[in-house]
């Protein structure tokens, strides 16, 4: 019969089929979560900045903050155990004293995706903190146009999400599971209050997701981890094609789809704000306050491509 193919191994050829579809589903749903990043291609993040794709860096190797347009608040650097060479930044918070720390960075005029990689460390008995890093979408003549915003329903000319650990009002124990908090065009407000907090986005997508699920990723305390979390604007003001995902030590653990940020198409992504915030008037995680809580944050790199954990020299 020579090379003629036989009918005894057609269920296993069609069994090779559904398999390769399923895969291939899986990978357009989540991409390639151990993708090769910009940072495989700069050992120890050594000239990332020289990379065109490279919007900001900053491994607060000099000592200081003079990279970042406005810090604030308690933020500083140190020498305690940094994740990679001598220094790092410090972020404390004291009860009754201060409300943490955080250094803002734009980047004008910005551009339509973007990605920001950071590690970041919990103290080892840190509880919860009420706002963490995040991404804004300000208008050109106006950089400090999305911020103050909270409790609001963006107009379509500011956004924001960011990347931070929520405390599910106690189930989740500390320092609280990673989600994406977002402001934008078409968010839903509050269902027990007339105000538009920022929606929050669960694993592992596409949709939101809900708190405490199965799916949680709880990070560690008093131990450096890589977080990464990327913003992509829609392409039109009547389209619901923005994205956002989130990794955590080069592990992609949500990505979201179908979200319209926007309905001008000038606006870009073009602020980093690298914030600790807490103990607060406002803060709902009070009945687990301690009285001083930290975090340390270094090797911080903000790009137009996904960057990926960083790679030994």
């Amino acid at each position: 019969m020579g090379n003629t193919p036989t009918f005894c191994n057609l269920p296993i050829y069609l069994l090779l089929i559904s398999m390769l579809s399923t895969i291939s589903n899986a990978a357009e749903k989540f991409g390639q979560e151990n993708a090769r990043g910009i940072a495989a291609g700069y050992p120890g993040d050594e000239q990332i900045a020289s990379d065109a794709r490279v919007l900001f860096a900053d491994n607060f190797e000099l000592g200081d903050l003079k990279q970042w347009d406005e810090p604030r608040g308690s933020i500083a650097t140190s020498n305690e155990a940094p994740h990679a060479g001598k220094y790092c930044a410090y972020a404390p918070m004291q009860r009754g004293e201060n409300q943490g720390g955080d250094a803002i960075k734009w980047f004008m005029p910005g551009a339509d995706k973007v990605y920001v990689r950071f590690y970041v460390k919990f103290s080892i008995d840190y509880q919860y903190n009420h706002h963490f890093v995040t991404l804004l979408a300000n208008q050109q003549n106006n950089r400090w146009s999305a911020f103050g915003k909270a409790g609001m329903k963006p107009n379509g000319t500011y956004y924001s999400t960011g990347m931070e650990p929520w405390f599910a009002w106690g189930s989740n124990p500390p320092p609280g599971e990673v989600n994406l908090y977002s402001y934008y065009l078409d968010m839903e407000p509050d269902p027990k209050m007339d105000k538009y907090w920022g929606n929050a986005f669960f694993p592992s997508g596409p949709g939101k997701g809900v708190a405490a699920s199965d799916q949680r990723v709880i990070p560690p305390r008093n131990q450096w981890q890589c977080w990464e979390f990327m913003l992509q604007a829609n392409t039109a003001p009547e389209q619901a094609d923005g994205e956002q995902a989130m990794w955590v030590d080069g592990r992609l653990v949500g990505k979201f789809t179908g979200i319209r940020w926007r309905n001008d198409m000038e606006l870009k992504i073009n602020c980093l704000w690298l914030q600790h915030y807490g103990y607060d008037g406002g803060d709902p995680t009070k009945q687990y306050w301690k009285q001083d809580q930290a975090v340390w944050f270094d090797d911080v790199v903000v790009a137009t491509e996904y960057i990926g954990p960083q790679v030994a020299l």
